[in-house]
This record gives structure tokens, sequence and C-alpha cells, in this order.
């Protein structure tokens, strides 16, 4: 483990390739949130899909990772939130003072087991309050209010 190194991927074997739509929007991954705009999106040689990223006014996605839950925030720790979404572990990265759009959410929606990698929720450099990401958060994971 090394300096800026977060949590690890299961294995996703090369040559990666374009997903289709279809196969996105069937991936445990996949939120309508996402919308259609998804050509980003890339699947291992094995066909698995372990992340979904959409690259907009602020950086939403759904990932799998193995191992420890490992979140990537280097700020003082009075900017560091730790509470649940949906009864779900999170972390909120607090914007810095002046500087709107610096505000990044962590969910950990499920934890690896033996059988299945765990699943990281992002919302990363929004304009949003936190109130308004945790609601997108919840929305990603498909928790009804």
């Amino acid at each position: 483990m090394g300096l800026h190194q977060g949590s690890d991927s299961p294995p996703c074997p090369k040559p990666f390739r374009p997903a289709k739509i279809e196969k996105i929007k069937a991936s445990e991954l996949y939120s309508p949130i996402f919308g259609n705009k998804l050509e980003g999106v890339t699947e291992c040689a094995d066909g698995r899909i372990v992340a979904i990223e959409i690259y907009g006014m602020e950086i939403i996605g759904k990932g799998y990772f193995v191992g420890k839950p490992i979140i990537l925030y280097e700020v003082p720790l009075d900017r560091l939130k730790l509470f649940a979404v949906a009864g779900k572990p999170a972390i909120a990265q607090l914007p810095m003072p002046g500087f709107p759009g610096s505000l990044r959410l962590a969910v950990i929606e499920r934890f690896p087991s033996v059988d299945q990698p765990g699943i990281l929720v992002a919302i990363d450099d929004t304009f949003k309050s936190l109130e308004q990401a945790i609601e997108l958060a919840t929305r990603i994971m498909g928790v009804r209010p």
C-alpha cells in the first residue's frame, strides 16, 4: 500500500472495450440517475463492468472494490464528516472555505464478502450542499425516501 493508493478493484483482464448500453443498464452498478450518457464505460475482456463514472458538473459513480475500503481524502480532520446514508457508512470531505464545488461524498453501499465485491458510491467535486449530495447518493443507490 503506497501513498495515494485507494481500494483495490477486482481483477479486470485486458483488453478493455466499450460496454454496450444494454449491458451497462443490466449491471448492478447502474442507476437510472446516470441516464444514457454512458460512452466512457468500459468492460473487461471477460465482459464484467467494474465501475461506472459519469462526468459532468460533478463526478458521480458506483464501482466495485475488494479488501478494505480506502477513501483518499487529504484534508484537515475538521473537514471530514463520518455519518450514515440510508443506513450505510459514509464519509464526506466538506468544501474548502471559499472554494465551492469541492464537496466529496463516498458511501459504502456493500462491503465485500467471500463471493462478491463491495460497492462504493461516490460523488466528487460537487457544488451541491451536503444534504443535496446525500439525497443524490440515496437516489443512486435506489433508496426511496
